[in-house]
């Protein structure tokens, strides 16, 4: 069970694959069973998954508690092989005596031991499989006098470079190139980092060029339906390059760090700074967000451009 209360991040598979990289055996071979949902389970100050705390503390309390587990599977194994634990080797769910694979034991053998086989455990050893975590940061600290707090441990680094083109007729903002470049730390799944990069950069693009909520003078919202409040979608959605770079974070035993929020918070002042820089020349020096055609057109024909 982890409370980082996933909304979609795939949460669920990065713990298998970690699970299973500790223990030598297949991702398909582990089960996720619960992963803790705030919809029906009590909230504590551990829970969610804000300032990508999951990368960082939640996947370290998984490794924390997956090698409580491998450490006492060896254990067993080296006493079942009556061999030294320094010589064990946990690999394709089997333990064995390194330098000789032959002498083994399955992974299902040591557990079946571990629940059902008092007698066969090593001597004060106690019986079951399993591992409990509770991982706080060594940067955490509480909040100050002002009740503020610093929620991250690790940060994740972006660079956005963009060029755009602003239509001096209708004051449409297109975005010709997008480049972004991260640094997530060392990656444990990269497809599931690339997913979290293009809807961080989709979701960065939104209240820039189209998301608004707006009222009239009696208080009534005008984008009450998504004919109005527009989000993007594969049509407004521009193509991108993306890479990664990697400096790996020393709080995480792999070096890992978050990479959900870094492409939602690059890509708006990049933008902007595009659309600004295109306007320089009228002697614009900002624009308000989002910028949709009839904002930027409104500028243009203030600047005697647009008609």
């Amino acid at each position: 069970m982890v409370c980082t209360n996933p909304q979609g991040q795939g949460h669920e598979t990065v713990i298998s694959q970690i699970v299973a990289d500790e223990l030598g055996i297949d991702p398909k071979d582990v089960t996720v069973s619960d992963v803790v949902d705030t919809h029906d389970r009590l909230y504590s100050i551990t829970t969610g998954s804000f300032s990508s705390r999951f990368a960082s503390q939640g996947t370290t309390a998984v490794v924390r508690a997956t090698r409580q587990v491998k450490e006492k599977m060896l254990k067993i194994g080296a006493h079942l092989l009556e061999a030294n634990v320094d010589d064990m080797v946990l690999q394709d769910g089997k333990i064995f005596v390194k330098g000789a694979p032959e002498k083994s034991i399955r992974l299902r053998h040591v557990a079946g031991v571990a629940h059902w086989d008092q007698s066969a455990m090593p001597e004060g050893m106690g019986a079951g499989l399993y591992g409990t975590a509770l991982y706080s940061m060594p940067t955490s600290q509480p909040p100050d006098d002002l009740d503020r707090v610093n929620s991250s441990n690790t940060y994740g680094f972006v660079a956005e470079a963009i060029v755009v083109e602003v239509d001096p007729e209708t004051g449409l903002v297109k975005i010709l190139k997008w480049a972004s470049m991260h640094d997530a730390g060392t990656i444990i799944n990269p497809m599931i980092v690339d997913g979290q990069i293009h809807g961080g950069l989709s979701m960065g693009m939104a209240p820039c060029l189209l998301e608004e909520i707006s009222y009239d003078e009696n208080g009534n919202v005008q984008g009450g339906s998504f004919m109005d409040y527009l989000v993007p979608t594969a049509m407004e959605t521009p193509s991108w390059e993306t890479d990664k770079t990697v400096t790996p974070s020393p709080h995480h035993p792999f070096g890992a760090k978050g990479v959900g929020e870094s492409a939602t918070v690059g890509a708006p002042p990049a933008i902007v700074n595009a659309v600004v820089d295109a306007l320089a020349h009228l002697g614009v020096t900002h624009v308000e967000i989002p910028m949709t055609p009839e904002r930027v057109w409104r500028i243009l024909k203030e600047k005697g451009v647009a008609e």
